[in-house]
């Protein structure tokens, strides 16, 4: 009985978001997933989204001559983070995403600027089915990892949500040809990583730069006690949550067959673990994300981002 109650109690926050109309209120779901629901999980496959948005060889290349990533690395990664965070915490029926959603867009067409002028000319652009990819990777990732690490897998009611909040995303920021379903998302995804992924050295460097950054979400959930000697071994077995992809793009040795088990094997116990745990009721994200710049969270969008892109 008192297995049954804890149940009931556990997936209640489910059966919240199955009644709600999903067409109206996609954005509202997403965020109750990320923030209550799978907050850890959803950060993991963010995290995986995101390298799968350096590993493109013409795209790493265009990366690292901005010197972003691999000179300004935690300024960009907490740019991209206030940015994203915008998008998710208030969607865009609201100002506050289609602000992000600008400002995001005007710092990729600055960045291409910016590379142009230094080289000297115009070889540098950014594609619509770039921009189509990364959309793609960050929602087919965060949607993975719980799929395949949360407590529970995503419902259909959460999956329609997730492919409609980000079809919004695409639409605000003017990215055309947005596939009709998620399923359709995931195949653009899978067929653009077997075309494009190859190894090449400036994916290679922009892993070398952010790869702490994947250290860091990945024992977030651990007591902060525990954060420099759980980040010591779990460094190693990065290629095991990257997966044969990511390792051939950034130039790292798959896991072996046992490390991998041992991956999932622990991912498992964690989830039964949350599993059994009582639900979350306060959310796991601010409603601003501090950074070293703004540490109070507080910031005009038009401030976020690289220099010549806010000055």
């Amino acid at each position: 009985m008192a297995g049954a109650r804890r149940r009931a109690r556990r997936y209640q926050r489910l059966r919240e978001i199955e009644a709600m109309d999903v067409e109206r209120v996609h954005s509202r779901i997403w965020l109750l997933d990320m923030a209550y629901e799978f907050p850890w999980d959803m950060q993991v496959g963010g995290s995986i989204g995101f390298y799968h948005s350096l590993a493109p060889p013409r795209m790493a290349r265009l990366l690292a001559r901005t010197g972003e990533l691999t000179e300004n690395t935690q300024r960009r990664l907490d740019d991209t983070n206030i940015l994203m965070w915008e998008m998710f915490r208030h969607g865009f029926t609201g100002t506050r995403g289609r602000e992000a959603a600008r400002q995001m867009n005007r710092i990729h067409r600055n960045a291409v600027r910016h590379v142009n002028a230094l080289d000297g000319g115009d070889r540098w652009s950014i594609t619509n089915d770039e921009y189509l990819f990364v959309l793609a990777a960050v929602m087919i990732h965060m949607v993975r990892a719980v799929d395949r690490h949360g407590w529970r897998p995503f419902g259909e009611t959460e999956r329609r949500a997730a492919y409609l909040h980000f079809r919004s995303m695409g639409e605000h920021m003017g990215i055309k040809d947005i596939p009709k379903t998620y399923e359709d998302f995931e195949r653009f995804h899978d067929e653009y990583v077997r075309a494009t992924f190859t190894y090449s050295p400036e994916a290679a460097a922009l892993w070398r730069s952010t790869r702490g950054l994947f250290v860091e979400v990945l024992v977030a959930w651990l007591p902060p006690r525990l954060h420099g000697v759980a980040g010591r071994a779990v460094e190693p077995l990065l290629p095991a949550l990257l997966g044969p992809d990511l390792c051939r793009a950034f130039g790292l040795r798959p896991a072996s067959p046992l490390t991998a088990r041992l991956v999932r094997a622990a991912l498992r116990a964690r989830s039964v673990y949350v599993r059994w745990s009582p639900p979350r009721r306060e959310s796991a994200m601010p409603d601003r994300i501090p950074t070293e710049r703004f540490p109070e969270g507080e910031y005009e969008f038009s401030q976020v981002g690289p220099d010549h892109s806010t000055s």
